[in-house]
């Protein structure tokens, strides 16, 4: 077979050169494009964006570890927290600067040498720019919330800043907030934007919108522990200005069924046999007989007719536990950027702390809830019998209001690792312990952070020395300025 593939590429290549003149066209492919293009780049940015919100890498996502949803069988360092083992930092930072970020930021300064003619023309362009503002705005907070301070400032221009400094964390907050509130006012939803080449809205502008509000309204909560008045601005503006109204407004990136093309929970789940649920998770939702247990879990790795978790970041046995559910493992389960569910915790949270939100905190609550149940395909009879329970229902369950939102929060972001970990530290609930076995360096608590990665001390030694001063240290201990209490 070798040997005929061989004759066969040979006569082809004698046949071409015969009926060829110019040898220097033979590696031109007329049909390809010779320059990148700005959609191009967008779409890759959401393919490595949504990547880095849905794997269980250990090298890339250890966040549902964090959030205490799953641990693992056999290697156990990443659930102990063992953040320089992996070197996660450059995991997250390359990810995040060089996947998401630059492919962002070379589209944008593209579409924004365009020349547009007409008010059509010109309208379009606002909305492209607007829509790739707010991708850019969302990734550097999500850095921010996994470091604290960042570069950003000085990001992303290796020829002028080839050791960038590290701005203030709230600073780069405020910032965004700015470039949000220009991007949501350069929208127009009665004209287009990126078309298919958006795979999360398909250029849906009015959709992008609601994304852009709903994650101002969560900005404005981060800041509400050190910046009240700043947060109940943004919050209240972000209401008024419309926020996701159901789960078909959900911001989600559609996997395949093709390899290349997969959620990559799949290779995790289905080819892998490592990751296993969480003692602690399992009981929470036993206790209260959940109606996603047989969504969230696999039915058929019940031990003795029961769902068993594992001891957290423990060695144990693979087969005695058990496992994430069917759907989760589907190669085709979209992943989420953003959903309704969340938006109605958020707005929980906010109606709790006294902001003008249109709802109370118990309305927003069981809408929270409500919403979950519908995502993961729950009747509304369980629904409904979940949410009358006296450990549910806003009125009667344990704990202060703050509290009770934080829990139905976290079971709702269960395989969203990030987001559960973010709210964790943000909200202080659930209570979660860190296993006895944990790395020195965690001193003995679930992290609150990420340490930078081990090229930002010897690559940029000065600028990260000043940056983790700033910070009070570069340890998993160290808070965010938003992580007041």
């Amino acid at each position: 077979m070798k040997n005929l593939k061989t004759i066969f590429f040979a006569g082809a290549l004698l046949l071409t050169i015969a009926s060829c003149d110019d040898l220097d066209t033979l590696n031109e492919n007329t049909k390809a494009y010779t320059t990148t293009i700005p959609s191009a780049l967008m779409t890759t940015s959401q393919v490595n964006y949504s990547y880095f919100l849905t794997n269980a890498s250990v090298n890339d996502n250890n966040f549902r570890g964090y959030a205490q949803y799953w641990s693992t069988s056999t290697y156990t360092d990443e659930v102990n927290y063992n953040q320089a083992k992996r070197n996660l930092g450059n995991s997250h930072s390359v990810i995040l600067y060089r996947d998401v970020l630059k492919d962002l930021q070379v589209a944008k300064n593209m579409i924004t040498n365009e020349q547009a003619l007409g008010s059509i023309e010109i309208a379009v362009k606002k909305n492209k720019l607007a829509v790739l503002d707010i991708q850019i705005i969302m990734a550097y907070q999500t850095l921010v919330d996994i470091f604290g301070d960042i570069v950003y400032s000085e990001a992303l221009d290796i020829t002028n800043h080839p050791t960038p400094k590290y701005d203030d964390a709230k600073t780069v907050y405020l910032d965004l907030a700015r470039r949000l509130d220009e991007a949501i006012g350069n929208l127009d939803s009665g004209n287009k934007s990126f078309d298919s080449a958006d795979l999360i809205y398909k250029g849906n502008v009015a959709k992008w919108k609601k994304l852009a509000n709903s994650v101002k309204l969560k900005m404005g909560l981060h800041l509400a522990d050190v910046d009240a008045a700043k947060a109940k601005a943004m919050v209240e503006s972000a209401y008024n200005s419309g926020l996701m109204n159901n789960n078909s407004e959900n911001a989600l990136f559609q996997y395949f069924s093709t390899t290349v093309d997969q959620n990559p929970l799949y290779t995790s789940l289905v080819d892998e046999t490592q990751i296993i649920l969480t003692e602690f998770f399992v009981n929470e939702l036993n206790a209260k007989s959940d109606p996603r247990r047989d969504i969230f879990f696999d039915p058929i790795s019940k031990i003795d007719g029961v769902y068993k978790g594992a001891p957290y970041a423990k060695q144990v046995t693979y087969s005695g536990y058990s496992l994430p559910g069917v759907r989760i493992k589907q190669n085709t389960n979209p992943g989420v950027i953003f959903d309704y569910t969340e938006t109605c915790f958020l707005l929980a949270d906010a109606a709790n702390r006294g902001f003008s939100v249109g709802g109370t905190a118990a309305d927003y609550y069981e809408k929270g809830i409500r919403s979950s149940m519908d995502y993961w395909n729950v009747s509304s009879a369980d629904a409904d019998a979940y949410i009358a329970r006296t450990d549910v229902a806003f009125a009667t369950a344990s704990g202060t209001d703050k509290q009770k939102i934080a829990y139905q929060l976290w079971i709702a972001y269960y395989n969203r690792g990030f987001e559960a970990w973010t709210e964790y530290r943000r909200l202080d609930f659930p209570i979660l312990v860190a296993p006895p076995t944990a790395v020195a360096e965690a001193e003995g608590k679930v992290p609150v952070r990420n340490i930078y990665s081990l090229f930002d001390s010897t690559l940029n030694r000065d600028n990260y020395n000043a940056a983790a001063t700033a910070i009070g240290g570069d340890k998993m201990t160290t808070k965010l300025f938003w992580d007041k209490f």
